[in-house]
């Protein structure tokens, strides 16, 4: 029960991080970015090629790489299409998506690249009768960390309350002297941070990554987004948070029936949405604290 418990807190942390990262560029541009599963997957490709350079410098290099990526697709495509309408967004997320993937294919191959990233987190700890997993700890901590941080720059510093200005009226925030620009590339900057840190602990979990690594949890973090509430960073990360806790205790409790897992798991989305379209944290309320 002790393991189940803290598996689902270290799914929960995982996929709130991945959430969180969508949510921010939903906030700010109103774009579903479909493509951050392909950060997710550049930041574990980063972390086997450099692993051997020691883990402090691939950790170093993946990060920065990978936000490096997320400001390159917002000056070349998204800046472009800023005025566009959400569907033409939409479209162009998906285009970049499919663009990096086959990318990945001529870079990495298509087969999986495999490699041992932090073989330690793989290990147990054993505590009386109780064995406990070294990943789900460093998963539970990390995500504190981070999410943690991200708490701290949203609401207590300058950038942060602008771009919890632009989630809410991105119009008004820019007639009000916010810098349109600084807060987009801070967006996807983020964004990027927190795809690294997805993909690490993804990475040190499978061992291997494809060009089609993070598609699976960019659609259950978007789906995680949506209940939680579009245009509520709290509400993505507290979305994203009960879907990765959810698909970890129906994972536990349904044993040989966890195919049906997802089945589960939307029919619950489904009775969250139809008692609260807005999400856990309406856009509403976002814009009354803002």
């Amino acid at each position: 029960m002790i393991q189940t418990i803290l598996d689902a807190l270290s799914y929960g942390g995982l996929y709130g991080l991945a959430a969180l990262g969508i949510g921010l560029v939903f906030g700010v541009m109103r774009l579903v970015n479909f493509a951050h599963g392909e950060l997710i997957a550049i930041g574990a490709y980063l972390f086997i090629v450099t692993i051997d350079l020691g883990l402090p410098l691939s950790i170093l290099i993946a990060v920065t790489g990978t936000a490096i990526l997320a400001l390159l697709m917002e000056f070349s495509v998204f800046k472009r299409l800023r005025l566009a309408g959400p569907a033409v967004l939409l479209i162009a997320s998906f285009g970049v998506s499919v663009f990096l993937q086959r990318f990945y294919e001529i870079i990495f191959g298509a087969l999986p690249l495999s490699g041992q990233i932090a073989p330690w987190m793989t290990g147990v700890m054993e505590f009386g009768d109780t064995t406990i997993t070294r990943g789900s700890i460093v998963t539970i901590i990390l995500a504190l960390i981070l999410l943690g941080g991200m708490w701290f720059f949203i609401e207590k510093t300058t950038l942060g309350l602008q771009i919890r200005a632009a989630s809410s009226d991105f119009q008004t925030a820019r007639l009000l002297g916010v810098r349109s620009n600084r807060v987009i590339g801070a967006a996807f900057v983020f964004s990027g941070v927190l795809a690294a840190a997805v993909a690490f602990v993804l990475v040190t979990q499978r061992g291997s990554v494809d060009p089609l690594f993070g598609v699976n949890i960019t659609i259950l973090a978007l789906v995680g987004t949506v209940i939680g509430g579009l245009g509520s960073l709290q509400g993505a990360a507290l979305g994203g948070f009960a879907v990765g806790a959810t698909i970890s205790l129906l994972n536990s409790f349904l044993g040989n029936y966890r195919v049906y897992t997802y089945t589960w798991l939307f029919i619950l989305v489904i009775i969250v949405l139809l008692v609260r379209p807005g999400g856990l944290i309406s856009n509403k309320a976002v814009k009354e604290r803002v």
